[in-house]
């Protein structure tokens, strides 16, 4: 009771004291520079520093805050002021104001704020308080004093968190004056067949359900048109896009093709005039075709199912005679979210947002032995230690042997958008780089994305972690990709490629101890320690052998944008490495063999 009045008291002085002295922070208070406070924006909303050289607010390159100035000017969240001072404390005012552009917030002046007069901005304070970005006191004031570092951690996240919620569905699109649409009934190579009354002549462009065409020559054979036809560029097909909406992706009604190219599901794209029952009949047929998926690509054995709310799939092989490496993923409640404002004529992006998220259980299993790799040779090799030299012989053959990384696309899913012609687009990838035992399993969240406003680039960025097992004796690195796009008649306009997974990085050492318990030889390796551990067992060596290892586990993610897209077009393509092992290990582990 005692501690709950003395905080009643010093709430009370703090009251007193803020509204007297405007701008008050109680000692002891932490509070954030305004230049460390745009620091955390930028990294938060993803935005780029520029190159430019230029003078932001009095800043040279090279300054304190230069770069953080600098990226929130550009990006337009400081069109407010004329002067800052990135050395002072970020108050209420700034941080509502800087908050609402990056979210880009429409003005909302209707909240009641009783000291409302004590800001210059106050339709900007209105609409933070109204989205919850800041707070109003119990007397219905809003604080101008510096905000605390935690104030702002939070007022940041609610910030990023609003940055785009999509409104009613738009989906919209124009062509190019001249270009024509018809309806396939066969395309081949670069023949496409039409209806003999499709007005259709050579040099037309012309689109189909999902693709575009330039005529070259038109003939009609036996009652129908053929149509030797072209590539054609995407500003000759389409003029403006304009989309907002989200997509929960049904595996079960996309359309689905393996990594051979081959068509596992044609999908469920034309619902006009079905009724519910007639989809969910289409939809359970289309489940159990896609229900068991066995396929192979090079030495990679896949096996795959969809459902309604994901899709479990499985990679297994052999990167080195006598290891067998198994990827179980689970990729389930996949959300896209997306807006395009975008004159693909004149290539302005006003307005792009494209963040996918969903959840995915990873487990990773390698059983086996280097034995069969490389253990005949520690049988046939092994001779009484000379200084370690035998040992050293075999530890360097296998340091100086290939583990090629591999990089394979397992599916490409074609998810359409309503009865338009506009399309998600995932391709599903993997990436493996092992050699050891282990088995690890991770449990995560996943939202990952990319945001354009005025031709300028920001990411988009959340990973949780729930849940996590680890075994692990070797070293590796294994990243499942998602790529994902959005499109129109086959060209891929916005596209983000995630790359997420685990890696881990093991060093291993033997002591050799002779019969008398005195140390003979001692090394460090960067090798899988079961691999150390076999070729020490195959010594003829009269004394102990001790071996032991240290592993780090690391996340991996890896976010690519443009870089098979329309953005590629406007020099909007940039890869950035969130985590690696430099700045991503979540866990060590220290063992003995």
């Amino acid at each position: 009771m005692a501690t709950k009045i003395i905080s009643i008291i010093l709430s009370i002085i703090m009251t007193i004291m803020t509204s007297i002295f405007p701008g008050f922070v109680w000692p002891g208070t932490e509070t954030m520079e305004v230049g460390e406070f745009l620091e955390q924006v930028g990294c938060a909303f993803g935005y780029q520093v520029p190159q430019t050289g230029e003078t932001y607010f009095g800043l040279e390159p090279g300054d304190e805050y230069y770069d953080a100035v600098a990226a929130a000017a550009e990006y337009d969240v400081l069109v407010d002021y004329d002067v800052i001072d990135a050395t002072e404390e970020a108050d209420t005012e700034f941080v509502a104001t800087i908050l609402v552009n990056a979210a880009g917030l429409e003005i909302d002046e209707t909240a009641e704020i009783a000291n409302a007069a004590d800001f210059a901005n106050i339709s900007k304070v209105s609409t933070a308080v109204v989205n919850g970005i800041i707070p109003v006191e119990d007397d219905g004031t809003v604080s101008v004093a510096a905000m605390s570092v935690n104030d702002i951690t939070a007022a940041i996240a609610v910030a990023v968190g609003l940055r785009f919620v999509p409104e009613d569905v738009v989906d919209d699109f124009e062509l190019v004056d001249g270009v024509k649409e018809v309806e396939a009934y066969a395309v081949e190579d670069d023949t496409v067949v039409l209806d003999a009354d499709a007005d259709i002549v050579a040099g037309d462009v012309f689109v189909t359900d999902d693709a575009a065409f330039k005529a070259e020559a038109v003939e009609v054979v036996d009652g129908q048109k053929v149509v030797t036809a072209s590539d054609v560029a995407v500003d000759e097909v389409i003029e403006k896009i304009d989309y907002e909406g989200t997509t929960d992706v049904n595996f079960s009604t996309a359309k689905i093709i393996d990594g051979n190219g081959e068509v596992i599901s044609e999908g469920l794209f034309d619902t006009e005039g079905l009724s519910a029952e007639q989809i969910d009949n289409i939809i359970h047929g289309l489940l159990l075709t896609i229900g068991n998926i066995s396929f192979s690509i090079g030495d990679f054995d896949i096996d795959a199912e969809a459902t309604k709310t994901g899709f479990d799939f499985s990679i297994a092989t052999s990167p080195v005679d006598g290891v067998r490496v198994t990827k179980d993923y689970s990729l389930s409640n996949l959300s896209v979210d997306a807006k395009a404002d975008v004159n693909i004529k004149t290539l302005s992006f006003n307005e792009v947002y494209l963040n996918a998220s969903y959840d995915l259980v990873d487990k990773t299993t390698i059983a086996g032995s280097y034995y069969k790799e490389f253990g005949e040779e520690v049988k046939t090799e092994g001779e009484k230690l000379e200084a370690g030299k035998v040992f050293n012989d075999l530890v360097n053959k296998y340091i100086l042997s290939e583990f090629d990384s591999t990089s394979i696309k397992l599916f490409t899913v074609v998810v359409p958008l309503g009865t338009t012609p506009l399309t998600f687009n995932f391709d599903i990838m993997l990436n493996i780089n092992v050699n050891g035992r282990m088995t690890i399993t991770v449990v995560s969240e996943e939202f990952h994305g990319v945001s354009i406003i005025n031709n300028k680039l920001s990411k988009v960025n959340d990973s949780k972690v729930i849940d996590r097992v680890v075994d692990i004796y070797g070293e590796f690195e294994i990243k499942l990709g998602l790529g994902v796009g959005f499109g129109l008649f086959g060209y891929t306009i916005v596209d983000v490629d995630v790359w997420g997974g685990i890696g881990a990085w093991v060093e291993a050492t033997a002591r050799f101890v002779d019969e008398n318990g005195n140390p003979v030889f001692q090394s460090t390796y960067a090798v899988p320690v079961d691999y150390l551990a076999e070729v020490a067992a195959g010594m003829d060596f009269e004394g102990d052998i001790q071996i032991s290892g240290h592993a780090d586990i690391y996340g991996i993610l890896e976010v690519g944008v443009g870089n098979n897209s329309v953005l590629s077009l406007v020099g909007l393509c940039k890869t950035w490495t969130i985590y690696d092992r430099s700045n991503g290990t979540f866990a060590s582990f220290e063992f003995e063999v």
